[in-house]
């Protein structure tokens, strides 16, 4: 079962339809902006768009979150 999280979009560093090509540059983000936490790669299940975001930015579901699933976590 994969669990569920929400993120406000403003907060994504990435989006891309192909999920390898988003880990590569989840990679390169993680290398070249020195980003210390995790990443978290999750879909948007409305239109098949994975995101990245920094997995700190979680949040509690409200008006401005949205509700993603999880795909993958990026050390």
């Amino acid at each position: 079962m994969e669990e569920t999280v929400f993120f406000n979009l403003g907060n994504a560093l990435a989006s891309k339809r192909d999920q390898k090509e988003l880990i590569k540059e989840a990679q390169i983000a993680k290398d070249t902006r020195k980003i210390p936490g995790k990443l978290i790669i999750v879909e948007d299940e409305e239109n098949g768009t994975h995101i990245l975001f920094e997995l700190a930015d979680q949040t509690e579901p409200s008006a401005e979150t949205k509700e993603f699933k999880v795909k993958k976590v990026i050390d």
